[in-house]
């Protein structure tokens, strides 16, 4: 009976083995996938980035374009209002200096 319990012992001992030769392997594999899937991420990384700056490098000058065209029509308003300004400023000057020294009285229609 003794010989029976040493092999039930012996084929537990194997069983153990395997199970942690299995579990070694799985922990190996697990590692492994890790590494590939962050080289596949580094690798679709690089690739996103060469993708962007093509994409910087040829709308790059469109910005500046649109910045510039934009900066004339500014200077352009810019001109245009202090045209219009140096026109009317003697006149509004003009306007409120009789108002204030020779006000005209009148009553309000409220009043009536």
């Amino acid at each position: 009976m003794s010989s029976g319990i040493q092999a039930l012992l012996r084929t537990e001992k194997d069983a153990s083995e395997i199970v942690n030769e299995a579990r070694k392997y799985r922990t190996t594999r697990l590692k492994s996938a890790k590494a590939d899937a962050q080289s596949e991420i580094d690798e679709y990384k690089k690739q996103k980035e060469a993708e962007l700056s093509t994409y910087d490098a040829e709308h790059e000058g469109l910005n500046e374009q649109v910045n510039k065209e934009a900066d004339a029509q500014v200077d352009a308003e810019l001109k245009s209002i202090k045209s219009k300004y140096a026109e009317k400023k003697s006149a509004v000057v003009k306007l409120l200096v009789d108002a204030t020294i020779s006000p005209k009285p009148e009553v309000h229609t409220n009043a009536q």
